[in-house]
């Protein structure tokens, strides 16, 4: 059976027409000493390599798809091997043997005439150049709104974030990532001018304002959860109503949460990042403070009564500068990119423009693509810095946000090289949440509930784990590549 040709396989088995096989076929077994175990089994390694446990006579072997599948890491799967037969670490280390194995991985499909499907980390591989007729944002979007509306529960929640392998919801949540979805939703829907996409989003806005939504007194509104009221929940709350077509249903929220975000405007820091509890504030401030200038850029672009004054948002952006330039992260990267192309689009004051290329140009080297697995190629992380966070779908989504906008602007200021720079940039992460995106049966071929991920995001290719702000990120993403930002420039003249 070992030597059996893939062509023979599925009648050696005795597969059903309809059903589809997965194979692993094995090879380059070698040992790993116990004290070398984190360099041979670390998190790049996962579902490339499999790991063969064997103690007093007993084997088992865990192929990577297998591994891919429920979602397991090498540590928890020893130790559910030590667990399950009463093991401790020590007895281990002088009796057990432990070996790493390659393995090539392929689909067998049930019907006449389809040849294997070769997967790689069990999944398809996105090339890293789009053929010709190939519109990766277009279908990156239309796969997360198929996800969103499908995955939209009556009362019109999303689910946060939700186990493939367990075919579960976590209880865990988060009222900025769902406002964000709301945003992104309404985005879509303008953008293909859906009626259902709309109402999607419309309900979406509506359950998580009910949810989340607090009058916190002196006419400010913020959206409170258990752990805190947050700057950046009451920012993009207010941002997704501003962009809803149903907006005139929430004007008193939006209203209310723009005197709420105005009131964390700060003379030192810009802003504020806590409405309470007080011993927080501070925490988040790479995130929330550009979300916050997002917001009021755009009430200011969008004529919205209780926003404010562009004086005032250039205030902000000049102490925002100054910290961020005193201690940079790449976090506070792309929501200042897209506060700074609002306010430049408004003013045409170059310090905005300036300030746009500056943090683009040193985000960039995050960028990875060359020496990297194939799957892996596009995605943003500095191994150097990891206190900046690990690779994420939902920090490549974001990043991914404000260089549409940049590379937008830099076409606007007749700056091509820097244009192409931002745009090859922006097609590697496309290439990246392409590859991170269930798009098809193949992709989630030992997922039961398929249809709770399709369109979604993996965390990382390693991990399978859904959670909407990796499709929200990457749908907002793919909107403003789909319809760059224009930049009619109104000349205005600010206060110094």
């Amino acid at each position: 059976m070992d030597t059996a040709p893939l062509a023979e396989l599925r009648e050696r088995i005795g597969a059903l027409p309809d059903e589809v096989v997965e194979v692993c076929v094995a090879d380059d077994f070698r040992c790993v000493a116990a004290n070398r175990f984190s360099r041979v089994f670390f998190n790049r390694a996962r579902g490339i390599v499999g790991i063969e446990i064997a103690f007093g006579g007993e084997v088992e072997r865990l192929s990577p798809t297998r591994m891919l599948a429920a979602n397991l890491g090498f540590g928890r799967a020893l130790q559910k091997f030590l667990d399950g037969r009463g093991i401790d670490t020590e007895e281990f280390r002088a009796r057990g043997t432990l070996r790493a194995f390659s393995a090539r991985q392929f689909l067998l499909p049930g019907e006449t005439g389809h040849a294997p499907v070769e997967l790689y980390r069990g999944s398809t591989l996105i090339d890293p150049v789009p053929s010709a007729d190939e519109d990766r944002a277009g279908d990156l979007a239309t796969g997360i709104g198929r996800w969103m509306t499908g995955n939209l529960s009556a009362d019109g929640a999303l689910p946060y974030k939700y186990w493939p392998s367990r075919g579960e919801e976590s209880p865990a949540d988060n009222a900025i990532r769902r406002c964000l979805a709301s945003l992104a939703l309404a985005r879509l829907g303008e953008l293909r001018g859906s009626a259902e996409i709309r109402d999607a989003a419309r309900r979406n806005l509506r359950f998580n304002l009910r949810r989340y939504f607090r009058d916190i007194g002196n006419g400010r509104g913020a959206i409170v959860e258990r752990t805190g009221a947050k700057l950046g929940a009451a920012a993009l709350a207010a941002l997704a109503i501003l962009e809803s077509p149903a907006r005139e249903e929430f004007l008193e929220e939006l209203r209310m949460l723009a005197a709420g975000v105005d009131s964390l405007v700060d003379d030192e820091l810009g802003f504020r990042t806590f409405f309470s509890p007080r011993e927080r504030d501070g925490e988040n401030w790479n995130f929330y403070s550009g979300e916050a200038l997002l917001f009021q850029a755009e009430a200011a672009r969008r004529g919205l009564a209780a926003a404010s004054s562009l004086e005032r948002c250039a205030a902000a952006f000049e102490r925002c500068r100054a910290r961020h330039r005193r201690r940079r992260n790449p976090a506070f990267v792309p929501w200042h990119t897209q506060a700074c192309a609002s306010l430049y689009a408004q003013t045409g004051r170059r310090e905005f423009a300036d300030f746009v290329f500056e943090i683009n140009d040193w985000l960039l080297p995050m960028q990875q693509w060359d020496g990297l697995a194939p799957d892996l190629r596009g995605r943003f992380y500095n191994p150097r810095r990891p206190d900046f966070g690990p690779p994420h779908a939902a920090s490549t989504g974001a990043y991914l946000e404000g260089l549409a906008d940049a590379a937008a602007l830099a076409r606007a200021t007749g700056d091509r090289t820097r244009a192409e720079v931002y745009e090859r940039a922006v097609a590697r992460g496309l290439r990246s949440l392409r590859q991170l995106q269930f798009r098809d049966e193949r992709d989630a071929f030992y997922v039961s509930k398929r249809k709770r991920v399709l369109g979604a995001l993996r965390t990382e290719v390693y991990d399978n784990a859904v959670r909407v702000d990796s499709a929200a990120h990457a749908l907002a993403a793919a909107v403003k590549i789909l319809r760059p930002m224009e930049f009619g420039i109104r000349q205005c003249v600010l206060a110094s």
